[in-house]
């Protein structure tokens, strides 16, 4: 499960009526996906097929959303890819494509939709940035340079917004989750930074979905990650801080060549979610290919709470860097 798919049957889970957004060549699973969450949690939803990578992607998935469903209330910016490797191998048009998904794609969104949010003086953008947007990570500089984007963005945006305005940016920064994101990316399982994260999906959306209704600017789950990401990563020195992200972005069998493979394997899997290697193939396809990268919205009533919810969704389909192939990044 990606984080994404959290968030949706998360919203879902509380009365989300959802408009979901995929891949044409995905429309099938995509159409499975919303019926299930119909099903399960009596909501609506409303399917887009759409590429976010495409010039004109994120304008004609706003005006369709739009036409369908009705303004846009609260918007979640989720969709993003990654790759793991150092800068010189990274081929260019992975380079393009996750600058073009992880920044562009989401910019554009927050500005089709943000203007009308003040307007009406009601609504909220949660952008879903990381804890990489904190400081440079090695072998994933890009990628950390994105969220770094996306964080920045984000912030200047809360601050133009005027003081007496009940409209709401906010940024929710998971550590490295182990889902299909990361494992298409081509991550170590013994990667460092991925195995000090002990949180799963679900706690990750359910903490992101909390964190937004309580209008909070930036939010990092977990006392862990907070003390490393919020402190730690902001007030030591520079030098200090370059020295040690340079040691901790490693593989740990890289630093400790010794330990055996059933070590790191109860090492790996302490925390968190597995990558979906022991999923059937079925779910497999459900996680990877139509419960993706997500855009949401929802409706507030005056009290704050959440009457009415919507949710864009895409999952973008990039050429696997290890095979050439097609796969999808949640």
């Amino acid at each position: 499960m990606g984080i994404g798919r959290g968030i949706s049957e998360g919203l879902a889970r509380q009365g989300a009526d959802l408009a979901l957004a995929d891949l044409p060549s995905q429309e099938a699973n995509l159409r499975q996906w919303a019926g299930r969450l119909s099903k399960s949690y009596g909501i609506r939803t409303w399917t887009f097929t759409v590429d976010l990578t495409d010039a004109e992607g994120p304008e004609s998935l706003y005006h369709e959303v739009v036409s369908r469903a009705g303004d846009i209330d609260i918007l979640v910016n989720n969709a993003g890819i990654c790759w793991f490797g150092d800068f010189p191998d990274m081929p260019l048009d992975r380079i393009e494509k996750m600058i073009l998904l992880n920044c562009l794609a989401g910019a554009k969104l927050s500005r089709l939709c943000l203007s009308s949010m003040i307007e009406r003086d009601r609504g909220a953008i949660l952008n879903l940035s990381s804890i990489s947007a904190f400081q440079p990570v090695p072998r994933m500089a890009v990628y950390a340079a994105t969220k770094a984007f996306t964080q920045s963005l984000s912030e200047a945006i809360r601050d133009e917004v005027p003081l007496t305005s009940r409209v709401r940016v906010c940024t929710l920064n998971p550590p490295f989750t182990r889902t299909s994101l990361i494992s298409d990316a081509g991550v170590p399982q013994d990667f460092i930074p991925l195995l000090t994260s002990f949180m799963g999906v679900e706690d990750v959306a359910r903490s992101g979905i909390d964190a937004l209704k309580k209008g909070k600017p930036r939010f990092v789950p977990g006392l862990f990650n907070k003390v490393m990401y919020l402190f730690v990563a902001r007030y030591l020195p520079r030098t200090l801080l370059s020295a040690l992200t340079r040691l901790l972005c490693h593989r740990l069998s890289d630093l400790v060549p010794a330990l055996g493979s059933s070590r790191l394997d109860k090492i790996r899997n302490t925390g968190g979610e597995s990558y979906d290697r022991n999923v059937p193939e079925q779910q497999v396809q459900i996680s990877e290919r139509s419960a993706g990268d997500v855009t949401s919205v929802f409706h507030q009533n005056r009290r704050g709470s959440m009457h009415r919810m919507r949710s864009v969704r895409q999952a973008v389909s990039l050429p696997d860097h290890r095979t050439g192939q097609e796969k999808d990044a949640v």
